[in-house]
């Protein structure tokens, strides 16, 4: 490749969409070098001697299986300091003996070139995809339970948080252990618990609390 912004979207596209055989044979040896990575949720090429082999065959594998499959890029970002391409594309995978309805997937992948003779050859090849792309690719009907799973976690995570701030609120007016506790601001004891109006506290609190042992203050 000259120009990988320009070229590497129409790579990335014949690649996923190859009809013929020796296409699809000539674009990986054309486009990556002998000992080419690529890492996939569900599969990982580690670099090595003729690793582009593996590719390929990765590759042939995904046409056999699912001879219909569609993708476009969507966006593209270059770095031409370090080389590094970045693009957003979307797939629909529909395997071949699959009775369901093939759902788009969304891929983020970014490739790491590598220049040789003033010319670029991909070098690693890195697939990301979020839980539910990943399950729309495989089984598409268990989609929702995904994302409803994916909506518990998150509700779990706030619950826990809301109930960890709690907590230190607690400690600090029973004890007395906090930054505006020091200053008279709010009197310690059972008296007066958590209040939601109680956000000068909060906020105070938070300020001199940390999560574990300091690594730096982002703020700085």
């Amino acid at each position: 490749m000259q120009n990988p912004q320009r070229d590497l979207p129409v790579v990335l596209t014949g690649l996923a969409t190859s009809h013929n055989p020796a296409d699809l044979r000539a674009a990986v040896k054309k486009f990556y070098t002998h000992d080419a990575s690529l890492h996939h949720p569900f599969r990982i090429v580690e670099h090595g001697a003729n690793s582009s082999q593996k590719i390929l065959g990765m590759y042939e594998w995904r046409r056999i299986i699912s001879p219909n499959t569609t993708s476009d890029v969507d966006v593209v970002f270059y770095n031409g300091k370090h080389h590094v391409l970045v693009a957003e594309v979307t797939q629909h995978f529909q395997v071949r003996i699959s009775p369901f309805k093939s759902a788009p997937s969304r891929y983020i992948i970014r490739i790491k070139l590598q220049e040789r003779d003033k010319l670029f050859y991909i070098y690693s090849h890195e697939e990301f995809l979020h839980p539910t792309d990943l399950m729309n690719s495989v089984l598409p009907p268990l989609t929702p339970l995904v994302r409803l799973a994916l909506v518990f976690f998150a509700l779990m995570e706030v619950m826990c948080s809301k109930i960890w701030v709690f907590s230190l609120l607690l400690w600090a007016k029973l004890f007395g252990i906090g930054s505006d506790i020091q200053r008279g601001k709010v009197k310690s004891g059972l008296t007066r618990l958590v209040q939601p109006e109680d956000q000068e506290t909060v906020d105070a609190i938070l300020k001199n609390t940390q999560y574990g042992p300091s690594g730096g203050n982002v703020n700085n």
